[in-house]
């Protein structure tokens, strides 16, 4: 089997080879093992809820069934991390089933929503879940990929190490039980190139929050004044001036998380190419593609989720011997959007029983505009921006009980300079910039705008 060819930047176009490979390798022989791994999966999962746990939505038989099938399918509003860090996890785990089987992307996505389906038909007493659903099949795969590629990179293409099958198998374990199960199956992606850093650093943090209008005149001033330690992780997988073979064969990956005395928050974003249509040469690269983003931002500032499909273009270009320009910018079509309602200090004042318990969203649909821009410096210094733009509007019968519909607008920015001190380490500060603006149609909800700012020193860690 061919194996992905890694060029240096300044290659010759002529230079870069194509594989002939193709994005699915499954053999039909084995779609009972999948099937069979999947299904096992829920009733393994069912069976635990129901004679461990015992919890009551695993209570479930043929009246609950019968009725999903007649009344169909609901928004629900279970603990916001459950939703969009559980489901989409556990679509993963169906995904690699299918991939770790030989099934390319979409067939692997096909699997995934199997597996949600007959999840939520049949594993709960809870009406089957549209949300859950969407974020199963969709972000699970997103998700699925991207730790199939992780795992894949671990267990290499043969005579891997105990530690890397460890490792692999931590990362995805049905995908990688597949594998020592059955063989390889699966197209080899582990040659892939794959630049991963880690970062941890501490700075300061202010903001506040803003209302004006409404039923209630007086300015609501919360500040934000406190220091916070952030760790994280930026991987990018692949070259982006490269021709697409199979989907997420280039991907970035983003997780921030910072924590301090006046709040926490933590954003996870998965941006992955499906299809692109590339030129370059000698290090200059134009490339148009279509893509899947799967984006949470989750803590005490806001909580938010999207998952969007767009498309946009990738060009760099010399402007000197070693100064070059990146600029990335995409559009997207949120396929799938959740906002957190943000006035639980407003319930309170009409139910004073209210506690906030991160079930109180509701979904959207919208456009997300993204938007980076760098410039490197040789090899040792980078100044970069990357900025994301959301317009969201509530789905009308999406809302929770102290529901409004309206529009939700956010602002993500982060403007970073890193030097490099050695091969394997930089030091860089930033500035991260958190905007929210809120506008429901209720003289109850009046409008807010929400903005937090948090300035950081920190060192980054390559690891691959």
């Amino acid at each position: 089997m061919a194996q992905d060819d890694i060029v240096p930047i300044f290659a010759d176009a002529d230079s870069v080879q194509v594989s002939s490979e193709v994005d699915s390798n499954a053999d039909p022989v084995f779609f009972p093992i999948v099937f069979g791994e999947i299904m096992g999966m829920n009733v393994a999962v069912w069976a635990w809820d129901r004679y461990v746990l015992q919890k009551s939505y695993a209570k479930t038989g043929p009246t609950y069934w019968q009725r999903n099938f007649e009344e169909g399918w609901k928004w629900d509003h279970n603990h916001w991390a459950i939703n969009f860090f559980g489901h989409p996890y556990q679509g993963a785990m169906y995904y690699g089933a299918a991939r770790g089987g030989g099934y390319g992307f979409y067939e692997s996505m096909l699997w995934t929503a199997l597996g949600s389906f007959t999840w939520e038909m049949f594993a709960e007493t809870e009406y089957p879940s549209s949300n859950d659903l969407i974020m199963t099949s969709i972000g699970g795969s997103v998700y699925g990929e991207v730790l199939y590629r992780f795992s894949r990179k671990l267990y290499g293409a043969k005579d891997a190490s105990w530690a890397g099958k460890a490792g692999a198998f931590a990362l995805h374990p049905s995908a990688t039980a597949q594998r020592m199960a059955f063989g390889n199956r699966d197209v080899h992606t582990g040659n892939t190139a794959l630049d991963m850093h880690i970062y941890l650093g501490s700075g300061s943090r202010f903001g506040n929050i803003y209302r004006f209008g409404g039923r209630n005149e007086d300015d609501l001033d919360e500040d934000w004044d406190d220091k916070h330690i952030l760790f994280g992780m930026y991987a990018e997988y692949g070259h982006p001036y490269t021709k697409m073979k199979r989907p997420f064969d280039y991907f970035i990956m983003i997780a921030n998380g910072e924590w301090g005395v006046d709040g926490n928050v933590a954003h996870l974003d998965v941006m992955g190419k499906l299809h692109n249509v590339n030129v370059h040469g000698r290090g200059n690269w134009m490339d148009f593609a279509t893509y899947l983003d799967y984006d949470t931002f989750y803590g005490d500032f806001a909580t938010i989720g999207t998952v969007s499909l767009g498309g946009g273009f990738d060009f760099s270009f010399w402007l000197l011997p070693s100064l070059r320009f990146r600029v990335m910018n995409q559009i997207y079509w949120i396929i799938l959007g959740t906002t957190d309602m943000g006035y639980d200090d407003l319930i309170k004042e009409v139910h004073p029983d209210y506690e906030s318990d991160m079930d109180n969203y509701q979904y959207n649909m919208g456009a997300k505009y993204s938007l980076y821009l760098e410039l490197l410096f040789g090899n040792w210094f980078r100044i970069s921006n990357r900025a994301n733009f959301d317009a969201l509007h509530t789905l009308p019968n999406s809302l929770p009980h102290y529901g409004a519909r309206g529009w939700d607008f956010l602002v993500f920015n982060y403007t970073k300079a890193e030097y490099g001190i050695c091969s394997w380490l930089d030091i860089g500060s930033r500035l991260d910039t958190y905007i929210k603006f809120a506008s429901y149609s209720s003289e109850f909800f009046e409008p807010m705008w929400r903005t937090v700012f948090a300035y950081t020193v920190y060192f980054s860690f390559k690891l691959f």
